[in-house]
């Protein structure tokens, strides 16, 4: 069976898979409405624990999955590095009720994308994975805020991640360290192109060439990297 990653859709699917993963029935049928009804997506699996996710075949092939955080048992925290590595290319968005810092970290160094707290609309749900799809990193603002706190506080000591090595820094392109040092200020990539004066396209592609050679998997593990460098 041919792999498809976030990027590249099946052919014959259309429509944007995402695959749930949440304890609460009530707040998982609000979510398959929000995507029942939409046209760009469809849920391509659910599972109400860490344990069923991982049961999931390969024919699931989401592009997004919607994780809760706060999951029974195992968290949820700690089935995204799992996840990812059995569905390459999957990219995760956390669901959270609260604003556990460890909990944030934690799915952040493991490869999660972004961050929604549970209470936001239907219009913020598809607008965050529309977001991850096109390179963001999709956060409500109380998540973003304590985010960028972290970072600016103390990021090795809080998340037990190295800053980047003077040989890491010195492999970055001068173009990658304007990019990575807006984005590390919370600067979304329409932001930094502007701000650089740079296509959109550019920037997304910095972006990536800086995941490739740190071997990090999102936009804050690199942004927490390099200010742990300063």
């Amino acid at each position: 069976m041919t792999s498809w990653t976030a990027e590249t859709p099946a052919p014959h699917q259309s429509r944007i898979a995402v695959a749930l993963v949440d304890d609460d029935p009530h707040f998982q049928l609000f979510l398959e409405s929000v995507f029942g009804a939409s046209a760009r997506h469809r849920v391509a699996a659910t599972a109400g624990s860490a344990e069923e996710a991982l049961r999931w075949s390969g024919g699931v092939a989401p592009h997004v999955v919607l994780l809760d955080i706060g999951l029974p048992g195992r968290a949820g925290s700690a089935l995204v590095a799992e996840l990812i590595q059995k569905f390459p290319g999957l990219l995760v968005i956390m669901l959270t009720a609260q604003t556990n810092e460890d909990a944030i970290l934690e799915s952040i160094r493991a490869g999660a994308v972004g961050y929604l707290l549970k209470g936001v609309g239907e219009e913020e749900i598809i607008a965050a994975i529309d977001d991850a799809l096109a390179g963001g990193a999709p956060m409500t603002p109380a998540i973003a805020r304590r985010v960028l706190t972290l970072m600016r506080q103390a990021p090795v000591a809080k998340n037990g991640t190295a800053g980047a090595s003077a040989a890491e820094l010195a492999i970055l392109t001068e173009r990658e360290r304007e990019v990575l040092e807006l984005v590390a200020g919370g600067a979304a990539n329409k932001e930094v192109a502007q701000k650089l004066g740079i296509a959109l396209s550019t920037a997304k592609n910095s972006l990536l060439s800086i995941y490739t050679k740190w071997r990090v998997r999102s936009r804050t593990e690199a942004a927490m990297k390099f200010r742990g460098a300063q």
